[in-house]
C-alpha cells in the first residue's frame, strides 16, 4: 500500500518523536531549550555548532539559527522576552506536553477523518500487539 505521508523518509525513520514532526533541525533547538532554562539565538548558535564541530560537521550561520528559533516561535513552542537588542527564548512547553498535544493532534485528526472505521482498526491493532508492548502502552495509559 502506498504511503500518503508526505515527511521525508529521513524524517519518518527518525527514533524521536519531535524530529517525526519538526524535523531534526528544529526539534535539535527544542533539545537545547529543554536542557537550558533560557537563551538567546546566538546562545543557541553557539551551542549548534559546538556539537556540530564534535562530529566534523559544518558550522550554522546566525541568521540560519534566527530562522529556525522564528519558525519554532511562531508555532508557539517558544516564548520569548525583549533582551537588549533581541529576544531571550525559553520552551513554552515541555516536551512531554508537546508529545501529549501532538498525540491528541493526530488522534483528533484519525477520529475526524476516519471516524468508526479507524476505531475498529486501531482495536484490531491493539490485539494483536505483543503483550509486553502492550503491557507496557497499559502501564504509560495509567501514568497519566
Amino acid at each position: 500500500m502506498p504511503s500518503f505521508d508526505r515527511r521525508s523518509l529521513r524524517q519518518r525513520a527518525s527514533d524521536d518523536p519531535i524530529a517525526r514532526y519538526l524535523g531534526e533541525l528544529q526539534a535539535e533547538v527544542m533539545g537545547i531549550f529543554w536542557e537550558r532554562d533560557d537563551a538567546t539565538v546566538r546562545e543557541v548558535v553557539e551551542e549548534l555548532n559546538k556539537r556540530r564541530r564534535k562530529r566534523r560537521r559544518d558550522e550554522f550561520a546566525y541568521t540560519t539559527v534566527l530562522t529556525l528559533v522564528s519558525r519554532l516561535w511562531a508555532r508557539d513552542l517558544l516564548a520569548r522576552e525583549p533582551e537588549g537588542r533581541g529576544f531571550r527564548y525559553h520552551a513554552a512547553k515541555t516536551r512531554d506536553e508537546l508529545l501529549g498535544e501532538l498525540s491528541d493532534e493526530l488522534i483528533d485528526r484519525l477520529l475526524d477523518d476516519f471516524g468508526e472505521i479507524a476505531v475498529a482498526r486501531l482495536g484490531e491493532r491493539l490485539d494483536g500487539l505483543d503483550p509486553k508492548r502492550a503491557a507496557k502502552l497499559k502501564r504509560a495509559r495509567t501514568k497519566r
